[in-house]
């Protein structure tokens, strides 16, 4: 339940050794490099390393890897579970794998290039089929279509519109043109293709003719002979050219053979140019170079140590600054660690905070099970992520965010007890532990609310711990625990308002609720400009403070969303049994229909209302708890180390920090 304590880490070494250093704090991946700029007095001595030809270059390797692998997905795929991670390989296999680069990197474009040849045959297919299509209306016309005439004649060929009668147009051609003739071919629903055949002294004349019926004029020079000896050469030619496909798709899917050392080389090139972006980090002359970063205080030791025994360099670890601000990796155990996705999407804290994965944890599984409100889905749910945990390895990351739901599945089988809520069975809300929703919403609206102002108080107490570890302790009792008395007197004063809670008015507790608030409303306006400089403000810099009081009933009101969550869920469920159980007719028909309403109508409300319930508890966390005490800001760690897409290489070194840090940096 912390922010990992880091330490500043110097190193300055040999620049023949630069490589080998920086593959093998990439192995180790604990340590993040910063960007180091040389002071202008030295510039023209020290220097960082221009790398943007490098990375282009790898960059276009690793974009044909991509491809190539692709290509073969697309022809050879391998069935991957649902939830798959990167497989593990060792230290030697992946050092034997990429002796064989080259090899990989000329399979990859062999690949590419029987792909793109693939491409090039199934354009020229489309080319000749949309040309075969062309000739079908000219099947039955016996004339050359690549001749359009002699030297005493001209063939003209093309379409009119299917709304023109061809009679009435053949008989107007007779008596108009009679030196010509006119050859039909199939027409379609849009228009009549014709060939016209006349002696080139009335070419003009049957030109005219044909404007005025809105004559296309068609040219098919590149096919020989009639219609049908070119369709019939057209399925030659795509005969053969779908067995050269077929030749290269064969090709194609022999290499997939291949494709897990394509992986390999893929990634292995990955590693190389983050080392090449890792090197332009560093400030480097022409002997030495140094580097500069941070990693986690309890592996600093470690790390000096195994530099220092396997390098000519010097190691220097410093601690930083009471005030000084470092890269954030949060500490958990592995109850916590689930709710890091919900914290990363937020903001992380500063280092100078506590860590709020604690504090957030049981608030956010509590608020979903309670607003998705019901036991049979919460059963659903940790079974089905129990099984996924059990059964499938995932990555860290798919496997907190997993884990969170099977914790969110426990807290709504919770819910399920205490509101007798189990698939919306109206009959089992006897069994209720506490409170029946549906009947009591007055009251379950007053816990909701209670529970709100639980939540903030725990913010509000974050907030005191965050002074008090900055030592600023008259702070934690001014903004914190004169804030408390003030609102403590407020929510008092307001219980006989309060939904389903009888108080009277004049009971002994809403009478030191009106004197806790006054207190509290005066020592905040005495302590709140004690900042100012100015007289003014040190005597009325307490009345905005006064403000936050319409923001705490906002932010309890809020809180009314679990009570809507929870009864939408239970009022949907309860009209789907309703629903499911009104038809009638034959007994078979009636258990298949029920059957299919019931599962597909809980299916629906069960994945609605969970995503209602994540992200509404998720929206409590961000505005109402965090904004009570989190400053965020905090810039995550990021070790230097192997980003890859398809493998983990098992290094021996990071042997030496098999350590519950070394699980959570990688």
């Amino acid at each position: 339940m912390a922010v990992v304590r880091m330490n500043r880490i110097t190193i300055l070494g040999l620049k023949k050794e630069r490589s080998s250093l920086l593959e093998s704090l990439q192995k180790l991946g604990v340590v993040e490099i910063k960007q180091e700029q040389p002071d202008e007095e030295i510039k023209d001595r020290v220097h960082n390393s221009n790398v943007q030809n490098e990375l282009m270059k790898i960059d276009t390797i690793i974009s044909d890897f991509e491809r190539a692998l692709t290509i073969l997905d697309s022809y050879v795929p391998v069935s991957k579970p649902m939830f798959s991670s990167r497989r593990t390989v060792s230290e030697a296999e992946y050092s034997e794998t990429m002796k064989s680069r080259d090899e990989a990197i000329n399979i990859a474009k062999k690949v590419i290039l029987l792909e793109e040849e693939v491409a090039k045959i199934r354009s020229e297919e489309n080319r000749l089929n949309n040309l075969s299509a062309s000739l079908t209306p000219w099947v039955d016309a016996d004339i050359p279509l690549n001749v359009t005439g002699t030297h005493y004649t001209v063939c003209l060929m093309g379409t009119i519109p299917a709304t023109y009668s061809l009679d009435n147009f053949s008989e107007t051609l007779s008596s108009q043109c009679p030196e010509s003739v006119l050859i039909r071919g199939i027409g379609s629903r849009e228009h009549h293709y014709i060939a016209i055949i006349a002696h080139k002294a009335i070419e003009a004349d049957i030109l005219s003719l044909l404007r005025n019926y809105g004559f296309n004029r068609i040219s098919l020079r590149e096919v020989e002979g009639t219609a049908r000896e070119g369709k019939e050469f057209i399925q030659k030619r795509l005969a053969d050219l779908s067995e050269e496909r077929e030749i290269r798709i064969s090709a194609i899917k022999e290499l997939a053979g291949s494709r897990e050392m394509l992986e390999v080389v893929s990634d292995g090139f990955r590693m190389e140019r983050a080392r090449i972006e890792g090197r332009s980090r560093l400030l480097s002359t022409r002997s030495v170079f140094l580097l500069k970063g941070w990693l986690p205080a309890e592996l600093s030791d470690k790390v000096k140590e195994y530099i220092s025994e396997n390098y000519f360099c010097a190691v220097e670890i410093e601690e930083p600054g009471d005030d000084e601000e470092y890269p954030v990796l949060l500490q958990n155990g592995s109850v916590v660690e689930s709710i890091s996705p919900v914290i990363n999407m937020y903001g992380l804290p500063s280092s100078r905070e506590l860590d709020p994965s604690a504090f957030t944890m049981p608030f956010f599984i509590f608020f979903f099970g309670l607003m998705l409100g019901d036991g049979g889905y919460g059963i659903l749910m940790a079974l089905i992520t129990g099984f996924i945990l059990k059964k499938y390895k995932l990555e860290e990351s798919t496997r907190r965010f997993i884990k969170l739901l099977f914790y969110c599945g426990l807290s709504s089988i919770l819910a399920g007890f205490l509101f007798g809520s189990w698939f919306g069975i109206a009959s089992l809300t006897k069994t209720a532990l506490l409170i029946v929703p549906t009947e009591q919403p007055e009251l379950m609206m007053s816990y909701s609310i209670l529970l709100g102002i639980i939540h903030m108080y725990t913010g509000m107490f974050v907030k005191a711990l965050n002074y008090i570890r900055r030592k600023q302790y008259f702070d934690a009792i001014c903004d914190v625990f004169f804030v408390y008395i003030m609102l403590s007197g407020f929510v008092l004063s307001l219980l006989p308002y309060a939904p389903g809670i009888a108080v009277s008015s004049s009971s002994s507790i809403v009478k030191t609720g009106n004197n806790l608030f006054l207190i509290g409303v005066a020592l905040v306006l005495l302590t709140q400009g004690r900042k100012s400089k100015s007289i003014f403000g040190k005597i009325f810099g307490g009345l905005p403070k006064l403000y936050d009081i319409v923001g705490f009933f906002g932010d309890c009101l809020s809180y009314i969303r679990i009570l809507a969550l929870g009864l939408a869920s239970a009022i949907i469920g309860d009209i789907v049994n309703t629903l499911a159980s009104s038809f009638g007719g034959f007994i078979l028909v009636k258990i298949l229909t029920m059957t299919l309403v019931l599962v597909v109508g809980h299916l629906i409300n069960f994945l609605l209302n969970a995503l209602g319930a994540y992200v509404h508890s998720c929206r409590l966390q961000y505005l109402e708890f965090f904004g009570k005490f989190l400053e965020g800001g905090g810039e995550a760690f990021k070790p230097f180390k192997a980003e890859t897409k398809y493998i983990l290489v098992n290094n021996e070194i990071s042997e030496l920090f098999n350590t519950r840090a070394k699980s959570r940096v990688a």
